[in-house]
């Protein structure tokens, strides 16, 4: 047992955690289930103008044709304005996408659309940079980079977003959105924020340096977020009010905080690596009803989660419920809480996600001329699995909390750890 000044601080520590990056999350209490369903299949029209191809380049020209990469345009919003079809591709050359190339923010991709950049390195030399007002049915007035739409794959590209309260990537009630072998870097607030009934695949990703989180599950959103890599971001993952992700095979490490949880969500947790954050591993907040109900490992199915050398706790169980983390790899004296806690036999494996490299931003677009650009990048579009979308929900709009008195602390330097394939870390 705590002495009272030191559940205090834990206490007062939480809440800081807390609201820096879950902006009103507390104001829903019901759960959500989400299941597997198929994808609707288009009407000719649609059939007719899929696969389309629709080129790209900072140098490009916006009078352009953008049927080939020797006649890009020069922005994704001119791109978008040709009423594309379900289907096409924006395919996207290396180089900057701001205003000063004719961006205008936010850049709201529609119904089917693919977004392509160069997914072999997570985009790092294809990098969109700016934000613009976005009202937000759930969350009100936000500073958003691009919006998804249903059915929309966003893939080998860099996000950002250094304006207040800027955000990445926001999906808003959209379905079966793919996110995939992107970078979220340096945005103000989040990189990407899940809100509403949107379901979501986050795979093979990058998060690092971002303000406040990685990723926000909030509404009754689900879906899958899996193989990511947090470094080095806010906090690595906030899940509240009636979200049900599964978090799988993602390295969240050297952050200020790896997960927090709240409110009625039902998260699920396998095969993670969680360690090195300067505070919690993962906490779970009390709500008024018994929940959030975190599932950690049954003995049917083990949680194989690794929660390591985190600085506070590496689990840190608030929520007043015990909670059953069964064929996780933890120190039980790293635990805070009541937690029935099941130690596997043998060491676990790290999983393997993409390595944390911040993109290298290119020189200033010079003014568009009647060069060739150069050839865009032709990576293939996989195929994808979808998930039924939940009943949306209304929530409070979001506000920026005040700064806390607790200021981000650098991510410490630690020692490789076992399994772990970036030796660096």
């Amino acid at each position: 047992m705590l002495p009272l000044t030191k559940f205090s601080k834990i206490s007062m520590g939480i809440t800081l955690l807390f609201t820096l990056g879950l902006p009103q999350i507390l104001s829903s209490f019901e759960p959500a289930i989400a299941e597997t369903i198929s994808i609707t299949i288009p009407n000719s029209q649609q059939l007719a103008q899929a696969n389309q191809v629709i080129f790209v380049a900072p140098n490009g020209l916006d009078t352009n044709s953008g049927t080939s990469a020797n006649q890009p345009l020069r922005s994704i919003t001119a791109a978008i304005k040709k009423n594309l079809g379900v289907g096409t591709i924006i395919q996207l050359a290396d180089g900057k996408y701001t205003t000063e190339t004719g961006e205008q923010f936010p850049i709201k991709l529609t119904t089917g659309v693919i977004l392509r950049g160069n997914p072999s390195n997570q985009g790092k030399d294809v990098i969109i940079s700016g934000g613009g007002r976005f009202i937000s049915p759930t969350f009100a007035r936000q500073d958003i980079a691009v919006l998804a739409s249903d059915n929309s794959r966003i893939e080998g590209v860099t996000i950002t977003n250094a304006n207040t309260r800027g955000y990445g990537l926001w999906v808003e009630s959209a379905k079966n959105v793919t996110i995939t072998n992107n970078t979220f870097v340096k945005s103000n607030h989040d990189g990407v924020f899940l809100t509403g009934s949107s379901t979501a695949e986050v795979i093979s990703n990058i998060f690092i340096q971002n303000g406040a989180n990685g990723i926000s599950a909030l509404g009754t959103s689900s879906g899958k977020i899996q193989n990511n890599t947090f470094y080095n971001t806010g906090f690595g993952l906030a899940i509240g009010q009636k979200s049900q992700v599964a978090v799988l095979a993602n390295r969240i490490i050297n952050n200020r905080g790896g997960i927090v949880v709240s409110n009625l969500s039902t998260p699920t947790f396998r095969s993670n690596l969680i360690a090195n954050n300067q505070e919690n591993g993962l906490v779970v907040l009390k709500d008024r009803k018994g929940q959030p109900t975190v599932d950690l490992g049954t003995s049917t199915s083990l949680g194989q989660n690794i929660f390591q050398n985190n600085k506070q706790f590496d689990i840190n169980n608030a929520s007043g419920v015990k909670l059953t983390a069964i064929g996780n790899q933890a120190d039980p004296k790293r635990t805070q809480g009541a937690i029935e806690l099941v130690i596997p036999k043998t060491p676990l494996t790290s999983p393997v996600t993409p390595e944390p490299v911040i993109p290298v931003e290119p020189p200033k677009t010079l003014p568009p001329s009647n060069t060739k650009p150069p050839v865009a990048p032709s990576t293939q579009s996989s195929q994808t699995s979808v998930v039924k979308p939940t009943t949306s929900q209304t929530t409070k709009p979001a506000v920026k909390p005040a700064t806390p008195t607790v200021k981000p602390t650098t991510p410490q330097t630690t020692k490789p750890l076992p399994s772990n394939p970036t030796s660096s870390l």
